[in-house]
């Protein structure tokens, strides 16, 4: 199972009519090419990923489950729309650790967590040894634990981090606490421009790796 983790400092208001004007905002507009890369394979649906947007302002949890996910289109107002019915959900939660993600519509649950610790408690199948976080830049990475997606196998046992943005203090904040804890591993990818087009290169890594299991059997 492939769980991407999306770390977002906040996200600006919309509204449906937002949306059918043609004025969805730039960030509302990367998120859903996020939500695009991370499921949309020619004419199905990647049914082993999982997508989380864990929004730091005001502390909430979006989960998009593969597997159960449907009315997804391919086209921007399709997502935008899906993601406007998690917010709208949201907003009739309570803060609760112990609460169950609630169903907004098949396929995307939504929670209200106490404080950005809790996120990983709320990932399914998440191996605490395998987690990566995408650094975006440009300059030496200086973490001690670096890796290269290329070199590693089974691909898809990962939970991949990815900030948006990168240098907010929130995400430093949460990432500091994770290594502490958990001492993370970290790429570059810096390469490639874009969240969504990260995603889309490790969604190739990890078929190609499939590929070639595949064939050699």
């Amino acid at each position: 199972m492939v769980n991407f983790l999306i770390l977002i400092e906040k996200i600006s208001k919309f509204s449906k009519n937002t949306i059918d004007k043609g004025k969805t905002p730039l960030d509302i507009y990367k998120l859903c090419s996020i939500i695009r890369e991370a499921f949309c394979c020619s004419y199905s649906i990647r049914k082993n990923n999982n997508l989380y947007f864990y929004v730091d302002s005001p502390k909430i949890l979006i989960k998009f489950e593969g597997s159960t996910l449907r009315y997804l289109g391919s086209d921007e107002r399709s997502q935008a729309l899906l993601l406007k019915r998690a917010l709208d959900k949201i907003n009739g939660l309570e803060k609760n650790n112990g609460q169950k993600m609630q169903i907004s519509t098949p396929g995307i649950l939504v929670k209200r967590l106490q404080n950005s610790e809790s996120i990983l408690e709320n990932i399914h199948d998440l191996y605490y040894d395998k987690i990566i976080v995408i650094n975006g830049f440009k300059k030496e990475n200086t973490h001690r634990n670096i890796i290269y997606l290329e070199d590693l196998d089974k691909l898809s046992d990962y939970c991949y981090v990815l900030p948006f943005p990168q240098n907010s203090q929130g995400t430093v904040d949460f990432l500091r606490i994770m290594d502490d804890k958990l001492n993370l591993v970290f790429t570059n990818l810096s390469h490639i421009k874009g969240i969504e087009d990260k995603i889309l290169y490790i969604n190739y890594l990890i078929d190609q790796k499939n590929n070639f299991d595949t064939e050699i059997k």
